[in-house]
């Protein structure tokens, strides 16, 4: 339980301060949910402590591996600006800790938000080992606080102070080891999560079969009748030899044999685990504005979080301001994070809703938030809510948060053509657990051990696995899906994108300024959305006999900052099978790479 009654002393400052912190990584037995498994810890917790620097700050993390596995550690959003060998990426732009090692990233908070850091070794972040960055933007980094009604900037100001991260993420009672074990031999992916966790904490909650037909979606509904008399299973999950059959795609061989039976059955519901904020109103107050980061450390599954009877001011997404838009509930991705701002005047205790939104399983979670008023009784009366367990709204009057219609609160000019184009399938490779970026599996398994290319780029090298930029080129990105795939949430490092359009249908133009012509209501390019991370879109399942429907995503991206980057699904499933791929920006014009990262071994940086 947390308490957050007054603003922290960090507060933007106009000289740098070098800001340390030491992580100690450890594997042991926890139990989140209820159930124990082995997990990862830092400094013997999860997630793991609150980096909060301030916009400015130099910052120095030292890394000790007291695991018994290689890892590394990637602080997802950050760019990285001119310290691109402490973006954390095994064989791309460092060598991985070893058990016993140590290691030291350095880097300038030049940005500003909500961030998080996790691993980026295999799908490291399926056992817990992530955590939430705050950096406070400094006092002359102008902000869109003046624009929301009823509250002054010098309340916005202080919720800002005393911001408080919400860290989601869905939960497996298996280790990322085992799920790996478990896809490899029976050649599928595995899509069955047991818990949701909010800041670490979730309950296992079982739907009631009668329950479960009032909460399927209509694409899980089409997924079970590919099989008569299919139901789901007591986790509420489509059942894996169900999925065989619906995936309809002649050449995956499967063994359902080799799943065990406990991954998809078994449910049993825990109690106990709940997470509680505690923020307390003084007597002089009329009102409280909480300012709440929501980061989405999530392995598998999108989800719609809510918070029950407060509507929310969304300010920020992925660490960018953008111009305020009041919602109910808000969608986020694998990795995305938004910054919203809260009021809160009745006391009371109301419920966090977290609710997955894939077809593959009814799953969801709750936190509390407990709110209290200095001298008043606090209410007994249950919060209401505003979605259901499947993140639908409870009534017509619920708002859902649109991201494509996000705006910069301040808008860059960006070209109106791009330098070069670049047309990138994501699809399912050999076997339903095997995913493919630009046609072709990278797998972590075979390129984590491998000398970071950072330490010996190749400016020429333009192959399926690697996109070659000079630099301050702007590129675009198509990303295109057909089939039967759900969305692909695109994250890229060393530099956040445009999302300048997207739609349905086949993209047959060679280039953005071709399909412009054609259909310019797809494309935005006065003041799109300005992110680090972001989904595809939905494909609608296509009726029996049909062409396999089709999607795409077109991002602008310029290679303004020198360095070796991952671009990939952060879906850690599809990351682990493959779904990656490496841009070089400017390779030519990179910062001189200090010699004790080039010479790294065990005894640390």
């Amino acid at each position: 339980m947390a308490l957050y009654t007054t603003a922290v002393l960090l507060v933007g400052s106009a000289q740098a301060i070098t800001r340390p912190f030491t992580f100690i990584i450890t594997w042991q037995q926890g139990a989140p949910d209820g159930f124990q498994r082995d997990m990862f810890l830092i400094n013997g917790q999860f997630p793991g402590p609150l980096l909060e620097v301030n916009q400015g700050d130099n910052v120095v993390v030292n890394v000790q591996n007291n695991s018994p596995f290689n890892t590394t550690l990637h602080h997802h959003g950050i760019d990285m600006n001119g310290t691109p060998w402490s973006d954390g990426v095994p064989g791309a732009s460092q060598y991985q800790i070893l058990p016993g090692c140590g290691f030291t990233y350095s880097w300038t908070a030049n940005q500003h938000g909500s961030f998080f850091y996790h691993s980026h070794s295999t799908s490291q972040i399926n056992d817990g080992l992530y955590g939430p960055i705050v950096i406070h933007p400094a006092s002359d980094t102008p902000t869109p606080y003046g624009l929301i009604p009823g509250v002054s900037v010098e309340t916005i100001q202080q919720a800002e102070a005393a911001r408080i991260p919400i860290v989601l993420s869905d939960w497996a009672h298996i280790t990322s080891y085992d799920d790996w074990s478990i896809s490899t031999k029976s050649k599928m992916e595995n899509l069955c999560i047991d818990s949701v966790l909010i800041n670490g904490k979730g309950n296992v909650y079982c739907v009631p079969a009668a329950e479960q037909p009032g909460l399927m979606t209509s694409g899980q509904a089409a997924i079970l009748q590919a099989v008569q008399g299919a139901m789901l299973t007591d986790k509420s999950c489509v059942p894996p030899d169900v999925y065989a059959v619906a995936l309809g795609q002649p050449g995956y061989p499967v063994d359902i044999a080799a799943i065990p039976h406990d991954i998809y059955n078994g449910c049993t519901n825990t109690t106990g685990h709940t997470d509680v904020i505690d923020v307390v109103q003084t007597i002089l107050q009329q009102s409280k504005w909480v300012m709440f980061d929501i980061v989405g450390a999530i392995e598998v599954y999108g989800v719609q979080f809510s918070i029950d009877e407060i509507p929310m001011w969304v300010i920020a997404a992925d660490g960018d301001f953008i111009e305020p838009v009041q919602a109910d509930s808000i969608p986020i991705t694998n990795g995305q994070r938004y910054t919203v701002l809260a009021k809160f005047d009745k006391p009371k205790k109301y419920t966090v809703r977290v609710s997955s939104t894939s077809d593959a399983q009814i799953l969801y979670g709750t936190s509390i938030i407990n709110y209290n008023v200095l001298g008043k009784l606090q209410s007994t009366a249950a919060s209401k809510p505003f979605i259901n367990p499947r993140g639908v709204g409870t009534s017509s009057s619920v708002t859902f948060f649109d991201p494509s219609t996000a705006r910069p609160y301040q808008t860059s000019q960006i070209p109106r053509r791009a330098d070069a184009t670049y047309k990138l399938t994501m699809k399912i490779d050999d076997y339903p657990f095997m995913w493919a970026f630009n046609e072709t599996s990278r797998l972590p398994d075979e390129v984590d051990n491998v000398t970071p290319l950072l330490f010996a780029p190749q400016p020429c090298r333009q192959d399926n696995h690697t996109i070659t930029n000079p630099a301050n080129a702007w590129v675009d990105y198509i990303m295109l899906v057909s089939g039967k795939q759900p969305p692909h949430p695109v994250h890229m490092h060393g530099q956040h994108f445009y999302v300048i359009g997207s739609g349905s249908g086949e993209f047959t133009w060679a280039t953005v300024d071709e399909a412009i012509k054609d259909i310019p209501g797809s494309f935005n390019l006065d003041n799109p959305p300005f992110r680090d991370t972001y989904p595809t879109p939905m494909l609608t399942p296509s009726p029996p006999g049909s062409p396999p429907g089709s999607v795409w995503l077109a991002l602008r991206r310029q290679s303004v900052n020198p360095g070796v980057w991952l671009m990939h699904c952060h879906i850690q499933s599809h990351f682990r099978g493959g779904m990656s791929m490496i841009i070089q920006d400017g390779v030519n014009k990179l910062p001189k790479i200090p010699q004790q990262y080039r010479d790294y071994s065990c005894g640390g940086v």
